[in-house]
Parts: C-alpha cells; sequence; structure tokens
C-alpha cells in the first residue's frame, strides 16, 4: 500500500476511535464550541489583500457542543466549490469526557502520530506537479493544512481556557539586491493565474520599484491572519497560548471548567506605528523605512 495512503488510513482509523470516545463520554455540562462562519470564494481575495472586518461567533453548548465537535475533527475536505480552501475552518471550544486520563491520551496519540506522519510523508515531494498528483489525485478535495491540525487533549483541573482573538506580524529584513535577488528566484515558480510572459513581467516590474525606491534596506511585513487562540492557565498558575484551530479535549478533572467566551471580532484602526512605513512593493508587502518617521 502507499504510505500516503497507509496513513491517512491510520488517521481515519484513529478519528473513528476518537470520535467514539467522545461520543461515549463527553459531558454536556461544560462543553462549548464557538461556531465560526464559512469562508466562500468571493470572500477570499478580499482576505488575502486586506484582512476580516468583523468575524460573528455563535456559542454552542452542550450536546449541540458535542455534536459540532466530532464533525469537527473529521473535517479534512471542501467539496464545495463556492468555499475558500485556502482559509480552513476553525473550531475553537472545550469538551471534557469522563473517561480515564489514560484512555483519552492514547486516542489522542495515536491520531496525531498518524497526522505526523502523513505530514512528513507529503513534504518529501519537493516537485509541486509530483505532490499535487500524489496528494490531491489520490484524495480528492483533501485540504493538507486542515488534515495536519493537531488535536490538544488535557489532563486534570484548570484554572481557565481564555479563548480569544490573536494576530502576530511575519516581518523579514533584507538589503535591496537580496530582495531583488529572492523575487529573481520567484520566476521559476508560475502562479495559476499568470502566463509564463505575465509573471516574468511582474517581476521586472516589482525588482525596478526596489531598485528606484531609494532605501538599502526594506522589510517584508505581512500579518499572519486572524485567528482564535486560548490561553490555558493549569492549577499551578502556568498559563500557554495554543492554536484553537480544533476543540479542546479534557479527562481526569473533578468539575466544570471556567472558560471565557470567545466574542464577536471587530477591526480595530491601524496602530499609529504603520506611519513609520512606506510601501514600495505591493503584492509581497515590502515596506521602507518613512522618512517622516
Amino acid at each position: 500500500m502507499n504510505l500516503l495512503q497507509l496513513y491517512m488510513t491510520d488517521i481515519e482509523s484513529g478519528l473513528n476511535e476518537l470520535c467514539e470516545l467522545v461520543r461515549k463520554y463527553a459531558q454536556p455540562e461544560g462543553a462549548v464550541i464557538f461556531s465560526l462562519p464559512r469562508i466562500s470564494k468571493e470572500d477570499e481575495a478580499r482576505l488575502i489583500a486586506d484582512d476580516y472586518d468583523a468575524i460573528p461567533v455563535t456559542p454552542l453548548y452542550g450536546q449541540f457542543a458535542i455534536n459540532e465537535a466530532i464533525r469537527a475533527y473529521k473535517d479534512m475536505y471542501v467539496i464545495e466549490s463556492d468555499i475558500s480552501r485556502r482559509f480552513v475552518q476553525k473550531y475553537p471550544g472545550l469538551i471534557p469526557l469522563s473517561c480515564s486520563w489514560g484512555e483519552l491520551a492514547a486516542a489522542v496519540d495515536k491520531v496525531n502520530q498518524a497526522k505526523m506522519n502523513f505530514r512528513n510523508e507529503v513534504q518529501k515531494y519537493d516537485d509541486a506537479a509530483e505532490k499535487f498528483f500524489e496528494v490531491h489525485d489520490r484524495f480528492n478535495y483533501l485540504i493538507t493544512t486542515m488534515a495536519y491540525r493537531r488535536i490538544y487533549a488535557y489532563e486534570g483541573d484548570h484554572k481557565g481556557f481564555y479563548f480569544n482573538w490573536s494576530r502576530r506580524p511575519r516581518v523579514e529584513t533584507h538589503t535591496a539586491s537580496q530582495w531583488i535577488e529572492k523575487l529573481n528566484s520567484a520566476r521559476y515558480t508560475i502562479p495559476p493565474n499568470h502566463s509564463k510572459s505575465s509573471w516574468n513581467a511582474l517581476v521586472d516590474q516589482e525588482q525596478q520599484l526596489i531598485a528606484d525606491c531609494g532605501s538599502e534596506k526594506l522589510s517584508m511585513r505581512r500579518p499572519i491572519k486572524l485567528r482564535p487562540e486560548c490561553s490555558v492557565r493549569d492549577a499551578n498558575g502556568i498559563m500557554k497560548g495554543y492554536s484553537a484551530g480544533l476543540p479542546f479535549l479534557l479527562a481526569g478533572h473533578t468539575g466544570k471548567q471556567n472558560f471565557t467566551v470567545l466574542q464577536d471580532y471587530t477591526r480595530k484602526p491601524a496602530h499609529k506605528s504603520s506611519a513609520k512605513w512606506q510601501l514600495v512593493v505591493e503584492r509581497p508587502r515590502l515596506y521602507k523605512a518613512s522618512t517622516g518617521a
């Protein structure tokens, strides 16, 4: 059997076992999922260029939350043509279980190991065409980033699960000549919406903008797209942050756990520090320090 097929079979088998455990032992009291709207293809282009203006959150509790969690763990495919395949669906939430921690940990570890094996095998394919054939032709409509997502499980009582929205900027700084060379390397990867000639023309234009900008160094400033996270504070008061892409699981606790409700997101005005930067090249988001800063 092909290794990709083997590891996907392991993922599906492990998820079936985990979901059966959730179905059998999940405690409706304390179960919550924060349901988020799906991103359409129509919204996708705007979000790539800019960001979210608002995200409404619909809390689900009890058995409704449990049912949604079971669906969430198996959500790895986007079949609908009008739904974004780039912005994957997030399922922040918390599901407490009455089973032992050992039973839950074994089931979660089995799934996460299968996910890791699958991811490592996919990443062995350097050639984009070969990867597409081996992965997406084999698993129609699969979104690999959804298949990779780790499931988090926690043991015992915790002081709190604090759900929130998070965005962290990704900043990379190089000299102008280094950026020109990086753009030159990009000529060999032609996006689907470009021909070879139109792509080369765009790269030429971007390189010229860098050469003419008069700045020795440029910074690529790309925000990581908004995502739900959770700050988890354990019984000793130690707090760590985790991505909340899938519902958290909990076992070995003695009572209902404290959590904060994920609030609706509303975009805030840009920070004043953004005035310190002047956009030079739109597509890769290259900025130079503003002379008026």
